[in-house]
C-alpha cells in the first residue's frame, strides 16, 4: 500500500470537521473505517513508515494467539488456507489488505507530540506541524513500549535481561541458563521456542499458577469458545477452564505448578 505524507501545516491550521485517528494499528484502522462508513471525514496519523511495524519487529516464529476467525478486520479475512493461529506475516498482510481494500487515508511518518483542546476543537501538534480537528481518537496501543520492572539487584546482574518483544531466535539462547518471568501468553510462547533448543537450566517465575488450555480438543480449536466464555460470570468461567485444564493435562502440581 502507498500513502502520501500530508504536508506540514503553517500558520493557523484549518479545522477538519471530522476526526483524526492517531495510530494505524488494528484499533486505529478499525476505528477509522467505522468513522468513514458513518460519513465522518477522517485522517489517520501513523508515526512509522509502514503498517504493522510492531509485528515486523517481533521474532520470526511468532504466531497470533487468537483464532483466525476471531481476529479479522471488517470486510477482510485471512486467505483460505491460513493456519488457525496465523503467522506474523499473515497478520501483516491482513493489515495491509484492510487498508488497501477500504482505501484508508493514512499519513505515515507523522509523530504526534501533543494534543490540546481549544474549546470547540482539538489541536494536534506533530513533527510536521499542527493539525486541528473536531474529534481525536487515540489508538496508539498499550503494547507499543515494552516494559521491564525495576527489580532489586538488576544493576549487579551480569547476564542479559530482555523483554519478550526482543526474544529473537530460540538458538540465540542455546547453552544458556534462562529465567522466564511471567506465565502469560508471551512467557509460554518463549518457553515453547526455548524447548526446541539445548539450553542450560530453565526456570519459570510466576505470581500464580497459570491457566493452561490446549489449542485444540480433538479437531475443535478451544479458542472458538472464547466468545461464550466471555459472557459467563468470572467464577463460572474460571471453573470451566480449571476443569478443562485438569481433564487435558492432569494435575499440574506434579510439575511444581500450583492451582491457577
Amino acid at each position: 500500500m502507498e500513502a502520501e505524507i500530508s504536508p506540514g501545516w503553517t500558520g493557523e491550521p484549518a479545522i477538519l470537521d471530522g476526526a483524526l485517528v492517531i495510530g494505524a494499528g488494528a484499533a486505529g484502522l478499525a476505528a477509522a473505517h467505522a468513522l468513514i462508513e458513518a460519513g465522518i471525514a477522517t485522517q489517520i496519523l501513523e508515526r512509522e513508515g509502514r503498517l504493522a511495524e510492531s509485528w515486523h519487529r517481533r521474532h520470526e516464529n511468532l504466531h497470533l494467539n487468537t483464532h483466525r476467525d476471531l481476529s479479522t478486520l471488517p470486510g477482510v479475512s485471512f486467505p483460505k488456507g491460513t493456519p488457525a493461529f496465523p503467522h506474523r506475516s499473515a497478520v501483516i498482510r491482513l493489515f495491509n489488505d484492510f487498508a488497501t481494500t477500504h482505501r484508508l487515508p493514512i499519513a505515515f511518518g507523522i509523530v504526534v507530540e501533543g494534543i490540546e483542546f481549544l474549546g470547540d476543537h482539538w489541536l494536534v501538534k506533530t513533527n510536521t506541524g499542527a493539525r486541528a480537528a473536531r474529534h481525536v481518537v487515540v489508538a496508539t496501543g498499550r503494547d507499543r513500549h515494552p516494559f521491564i520492572p525495576s527489580w532489586k539487584g538488576m544493576e549487579d546482574f551480569s547476564g542479559r535481561i530482555i523483554h519478550s518483544a526482543d526474544f529473537g531466535r530460540a538458538s540465540d539462547h542455546a547453552g544458556k541458563k534462562v529465567l522466564v518471568v511471567g506465565a502469560g501468553n508471551s512467557g509460554f510462547d518463549a518457553l515453547n521456542h526455548l524447548s526446541t533448543v539445548e539450553t542450560g537450566q530453565m526456570w519459570l517465575a510466576a505470581r500464580n499458577g497459570p491457566s493452561l488450555l490446549p489449542k485444540r480438543i480433538g479437531k475443535i480449536a478451544v479458542h472458538r469458545f472464547s466468545p461464550l466464555m466471555a459472557r459467563l460470570p468470572v467464577r463460572l468461567a474460571d471453573a470451566a477452564m480449571a476443569a478443562t485444564q485438569r481433564l487435558v493435562f492432569g494435575d499440574l502440581r506434579e510439575y511444581g505448578l500450583p492451582p491457577a
